[in-house]
């Protein structure tokens, strides 16, 4: 057999696809069963299927894996790449499928297996999509074929991090750092750990280090940035704003932070506040549109750091309620929007080109993917769709679903700006501006003037929820919330820390949401309070619009 032109490997050589296998043991097996059929070439088939996944056409990669699939049914490279490529292409569901059929070929061959890597690849595949539990599993044999790799080991770590397990991560990642000493990414993650567990002083003279030896710009930024938090837990308040500012200097002069676009997010907002009129907003109504049998979906909406993700995990904990982590699909939505109208990069002048038969086949759209990513579930319980950057598309959600129920969390815009600034974001368009303390400061006004634009214009029924009314009287601000959703109180709902614990919850707040309630991130800004001068004119409006003087 031949592969892209290369010669037939012979029986013992390593297999061209990649899998880590002798070729007899592999491919070549697939090759005779397929022999009498004249079946492809498997080893061609592989390497077009990585070569389509690298390039990152996954739709390609699932054409070519499913071939694979056929031919090797069992084979964990094969079932893992179908899996990845499904998830890319947003059929996460379907994806997550074939990743744990190819978990549990790797776990039944882990007696038998001496290489390392397929079970890490997987490991951080599965860690990737939210499947922790299968992802330590894998990570746990990779350590056991490796017991001393600082990349298997690290990889546990990670694992047992997303479930807040700091106690059982903290002896793992000591001995990474005991093996490579001076990497800086091990060693602020120890750090993290460190500071977890109420070891700050050891955290911070950590992060000292790593900041004195300056090996990695990226490194050394997100080092400044845990030693700000780290000062903030030992009250030196000024000592933690100098660390902060330092972390957002070095992020914001990283290549890829600096070409980034950072008015994109302005230009939309601007695009929509001035697309949005009342008459837009009111094109369809609910009986309209609700006649297609279809759920009134719910949006947790608001601005990062505002409460969201703790909102979540206690409405996740009523019995009637579903709610997605940071559910992707209402961006899904615009892009079906622009390929339906024709119409790309504004959304309000798209909703005027399409009528009532394509908004309802958006609506149809909405809730085919939702039943994808999450289950039939969907249908029959009342569903929160969370994520606070869809307060950006406000008016499509308005538009397209106005029998819908709005939860906008607010919290004092002051405390949210010290939040983010205290926060690493992954970089991205809508969160590249969060890496300055200006920058913060221009985006929370920019989210924030489009809310109070909207809020009395739209037709979805809607809750401000107020992060400080949830600490301060838990029960009675959450049975008004219940009350909007049209379900009963349950007291279970009080726990809901209980059972975040051991959840994988894709946003920085995972920590935090896995304790009982706490008080002390109320007012926190106060600490920092002559650092605001410089931002407060363009905070003040919000402050005083939502009674946080």
């Amino acid at each position: 057999m031949k592969a892209s032109g290369n010669v037939k490997p012979g029986r013992n050589d390593p297999c061209p696809c990649g899998s880590g296998k002798k070729y007899k043991a592999c491919c070549a097996q697939a090759d005779a069963k397929f022999s009498l059929r004249q079946a492809p070439d498997v080893c061609a088939i592989t390497q077009r299927a990585q070569q389509a996944a690298a390039r990152a056409d996954f739709a390609d990669a699932e054409f070519w894996y499913r071939q694979l699939v056929a031919a090797k049914p069992n084979d964990t490279v094969a079932l893992a790449g179908l899996g990845q490529a499904l998830c890319w292409l947003h059929r996460r569901r379907e994806g997550i499928g074939y990743l744990l059929q190819a978990a549990k070929q790797l776990e039944r061959q882990a007696a038998k297996s001496r290489d390392p890597q397929l079970p890490l690849d997987l490991s951080g595949q599965l860690q990737h999509w939210g499947e922790i539990e299968a992802a330590e599993r894998l990570a746990r044999v990779a350590v056991r074929l490796a017991p001393r790799s600082p990349v298997a080991l690290n990889n546990l770590v990670l694992c047992l991090i997303r479930v807040s397990r700091n106690d059982e991560a903290l002896p793992l990642a000591q001995q990474v750092c005991e093996i490579l000493p001076d990497e800086p990414s091990c060693n602020v993650l120890l750090a993290i750990l460190q500071s977890c567990v109420g070891r700050r002083d050891e955290a911070r003279t950590r992060l000292e280090r790593v900041i004195e030896l300056d090996q990695d710009p990226e490194q050394t930024a997100r080092a400044y940035l845990e030693l700000g938090t780290v000062l903030d837990k030992l009250a030196d308040y000024e000592g933690a704003f100098a660390a902060l500012t330092k972390a957002a200097e070095g992020h914001s002069a990283l290549p890829q932070n600096r070409a980034a676009d950072h008015d994109s997010i302005f230009a939309m907002l601007a695009r929509n506040k001035a697309g949005f009129d009342r008459e837009l907003l009111m094109r369809w109504s609910p009986a309209s549109l609700s006649g297609d049998g279809l759920p009134a979906p719910v949006f947790l909406l608001g601005f990062l750091r505002s409460g969201t993700t703790l909102t979540e995990q206690v409405l996740g904990a009523h019995p009637a309620v579903m709610a997605t982590d940071e559910s992707g699909i209402v961006h899904e939505l615009t892009q079906e929007l622009a390929r339906s109208a024709a119409v790309a990069d504004d959304v309000p002048a798209a909703l005027r080109k399409i009528g009532l038969e394509q908004a309802r086949d958006l609506r149809r759209f909405y809730w085919t993917r939702m039943r994808d990513e999450y289950g039939e579930a969907v249908m029959h319980r009342r569903v929160v769709d969370k994520n606070a950057l869809n307060t950006i598309e406000l008016g499509l959600i308005s538009v397209l679903f106005p029998e819908a129920r709005i939860l906008f969390a607010l919290r004092d815009p002051r405390d949210v700006c010290l939040s983010c600034f205290m926060q690493a974001f992954t970089p991205a368009p809508a969160t590249v501006n969060l890496l300055s303390w200006e920058g913060i400061a221009r985006q929370y006004a920019a989210v924030m003037d489009y809310w109070l634009y909207l809020k009395d214009r739209i037709q979805p029924r809607y809750l401000e929820l107020r992060y400080e009314d949830t600490v301060g009287d838990f029960e009675a601000t959450y049975r008004r919330v219940f009350d909007l959703l049209g379900v009963d109180w349950h007291p279970e709902v009080i726990a809901f820390h209980e059972k975040a614990r051991g959840r994988y919850i894709s946003t920085p707040s995972f920590a935090a949401v896995t304790q009982p309630l706490y008080s002390s991130a109320v007012a926190r800004w106060r600490r920092y309070e002559k650092h605001f001068s410089s931002i407060l004119p363009r905070l003040q409006r919000f402050i005083d619009a939502f009674g946080y003087q």
